[in-house]
């Protein structure tokens, strides 16, 4: 009961905050949010990856180097500077791999090193920086609030399914809880969600929503999935304590990190 008291007073600020920077802030808004969930996202990421036998200069560098890229590749000015990012990221890791190498204990600590930053940073600078720059497109702000719309919507549907119906467990090593029948209601509950939002971006017809509910859906909950596999293998029950009740950023983000990059090339796709 305690426990469910703290996951609503956090569900209800942090819809206060939302509300609040949209309101105030619109685009901006949403950027500072998205910047604000690189920042403590890469803490996340950084806790679980670089956990023990590393040094302790590993996490603030993976940190710095996460925010940096990301507000690199969302400043405007240097939009044409995101094709390349990815390849220009990777140098820099295995640079710092082959910089630090003295501090590391063998050839594989420093091929794991890099192969958790290359991942960490995808995860963490990359996926958040496709929210962002499908906000700049047309209709920007319904996009996001689609995206949020489909994700959350899939969550509640495959708690109530999942509650009422699940007998079928999906993958009971990384999520025991989660069922087949949870995932089915989760999806349904994602199309209907997101058909919506034909009243507020008319350039694409029902039937896309329909499509992008479910794909959306989907990749919300392979996000969810993704996510658990993390903490599995780092050891820990939550990304973070930041949320009571919920866990970290990425525990309550997983499934929209995941699913952003669909909604930023349906939005793109429909820009004209």
């Amino acid at each position: 009961m305690k426990n469910l008291s703290y996951r609503a007073i956090s569900a209800v600020v942090a819809l206060v905050i939302l509300v609040a920077a949209l309101y105030y802030g619109q685009i901006n808004g949403i950027y500072a949010l998205v910047l604000f969930v690189v920042i403590r996202g890469s803490f996340e990421v950084a806790r679980m990856f670089f956990a023990v036998d590393y040094p302790r200069f590993v996490k603030r560098l993976f940190v710095s180097m996460s925010t940096a890229v990301f507000i690199l590749i969302t400043l405007p000015q240097l939009s044409h500077f995101s094709n390349v990012a990815m390849i220009f990221s990777f140098v820099l890791v295995a640079s710092f791999g082959v910089l630090f190498h003295k501090s590391f204990k063998d050839l594989d600590q420093i091929l794991t090193f890099v192969a958790k930053n290359t991942l960490g940073l995808i995860y963490t600078c990359f996926l958040p920086a496709t929210v962002v720059w499908m906000t700049r497109s047309p209709y920007g702000m319904q996009w996001f609030l689609c995206l949020l719309a489909v994700v959350f919507a899939g969550d509640i549907g495959a708690y109530i399914f999942g509650l009422n119906f699940g007998k079928h467990k999906i993958a009971p090593a990384l999520s025991p809880k989660k069922s087949l029948e949870g995932a089915i209601g989760g999806l349904f509950f994602s199309a209907m969600a997101s058909m919506v939002f034909i009243n507020f971006i008319p350039t694409v017809p029902i039937y896309v929503f329909g499509f992008l509910g479910i794909l959306g859906g989907m990749f919300g909950q392979i996000g969810d999935f993704f996510e658990s596999l993390i903490k599995r293998v780092s050891g820990v029950k939550d990304s973070g304590s930041i949320m009571p009740g919920h866990g970290g950023v990425l525990d309550r983000l997983d499934g929209v990190l995941l699913s952003a990059p669909i909604f930023y090339f349906f939005a793109s796709m429909f820009a004209g």
